[in-house]
């Protein structure tokens, strides 16, 4: 079914890129947090032309992104600035709306693959994401050319390529895993049912996620003395839903009093302590700790400003505190000293965007309904994305906490599924056309 992009979408594209260029440029967002953090071992990386992790990391409590502070450390050798990165950000964003447009395309037809690209502009995190210094633009794409390598052909070449895609995802993420967990069972499915063997396909998969891992992880021991080609922030993730005063979101605060951990001098020593005491935490307290997973999935799906107050350019707000801080009157107070202008603009975007990310949401938990009574004519594209879904939130809540960007790749993805399901129930045309294109598909 796959088709060459209309006009119309790369109008859309154009008009998409020429605005994500112009926030990159010309919006100041002050880095802090992670992303303040990857900036700065970027940013050292560049200025001593060398690769991250570097010797000195080795007393960091944790490494982070490998694959994204990397990249990054390559344009700042040419300007080292935060802009630099914004415009990474921002070809990263474009790369993520044609790859969604041409998988939409490919499985799905015209008009869903055009539904999917508003879809996808029209969800400001992304936008927003431009101006931050955070893995998830950069995890996100390369797990979308991982998908779209797959799609392609099941020969070597092309499992090669997604493998590679799939590596470098591995560098920002762990949780690429569970994509690469749904092609093992695909594969199985496809030998045992379909008679079919994609073993060089599988190989290389393999073969293409190796590529990565075995040189960021040789060099990486060479720098720190360990094996290192992904994030290394499992044990404190575990650890937040790991000890007595936990809630299922992040709290660090035990680790502030504790002389154990406050002596250990290596990340990698700061690791497996922790490591050791939460899963010794969990071993004993089963049943409360999945009580904290009600709470994980809370932090995770009621709140959606993953980076949409950074569009307004004002550190002082976003949508969280708003509706936690103006419950005071002091609080309130300074917000609506604020400019008339900021104050419409705040309002204004944020409710747009949780109207939409509400509608979004019911679409994500319908789709399961919809495509699950075409179980047997859907397109294996909506089980593996499906499945990298399951599976991903799965491995987070095992292994981490509750927290609003762990969906960002999921959504975005998920868009792919939503755009049919919004084309099947828009009204009597356009379900016409969705119960035309099902027939043609069958």
């Amino acid at each position: 079914m796959d088709t060459k992009p209309t006009q119309r979408f790369w109008w859309l594209f154009g008009g998409y890129a020429a605005l994500c260029m112009g926030v990159a440029l010309f919006r100041n967002y002050p880095l802090y947090s992670d992303s303040s953090v990857y900036f700065n071992w970027a940013s050292r990386a560049a200025q001593m032309r060398t690769w991250f992790p570097y010797p000195q990391t080795i007393y960091d409590p944790w490494l982070a992104s490998l694959f994204h502070v990397n990249l990054g450390a390559v344009f700042l050798r040419i300007y080292n600035a935060p802009v630099t990165l914004h415009l990474l950000n921002a070809v990263a964003n474009l790369t993520q709306l044609y790859i969604l447009y041409r998988l939409t395309l490919k499985f799905f037809g015209q008009q869903s693959a055009g539904i999917a690209a508003w879809m996808y502009v029209l969800y400001l995190n992304s936008l927003g994401l431009v101006v931050l210094n955070l893995s998830e633009l950069t995890f996100t794409a390369c797990t979308l050319l991982c998908l779209w390598f797959y799609v392609q052909k099941s020969t070597f070449l092309w499992g090669l390529l997604s493998g590679l895609m799939a590596g470098l995802a591995l560098g920002c993420r762990p949780l690429i895993v569970a994509l690469l967990l749904v092609y093992g069972l695909v594969w199985l499915w496809t030998w045992r049912y379909k008679k079919q063997n994609h073993y060089a396909q599988l190989m290389g998969i393999g073969l293409g996620v190796l590529l990565f891992v075995i040189p960021m992880g040789m060099y990486s021991k060479s720098q720190t003395g360990q094996f290192v080609y992904s994030t290394t922030t499992g044990p404190i993730n575990l650890l937040m839903s790991g000890f007595d005063g936990a809630t299922g979101v992040y709290n660090d605060s035990i680790l502030k009093n504790d002389s154990i951990y406050l002596s250990k001098k290596t990340f990698y020593e700061k690791g497996d302590y922790i490591q050791t005491r939460a899963v010794r935490w969990i071993v004993s307290h089963p049943a409360k700790w999945l009580s904290f997973w009600p709470h994980k999935i809370k932090s995770t799906f009621v709140n959606d400003d993953i980076a949409v107050s950074p569009l307004l350019g004002n550190p002082n707000w976003n949508f969280e505190r708003f509706i936690k801080d103006t419950r005071l009157p002091r609080a309130q107070q300074r917000f609506w000293q604020e400019s008339i202008g900021y104050r419409v603009a705040f309002l204004s975007i944020h409710t747009f965007h949780f109207g939409y990310y509400l509608l979004l949401l019911g679409l994500w938990g319908y789709q399961v309904l919809y495509y699950w009574k075409r179980r047997f004519t859907s397109s294996l594209i909506v089980w593996i994305i499906n499945g990298f879904t399951f599976f991903g939130f799965l491995m987070t809540y095992i292994g981490s906490q509750g927290n609003l960007r762990y969906k960002y790749p999921y959504l975005v993805i998920s868009l792919i599924l939503l755009a049919p399901v919004a084309v099947h129930i828009t009204p009597k045309k356009g379900r016409k056309w969705g119960r035309l294109s099902e027939k043609k598909r069958k």
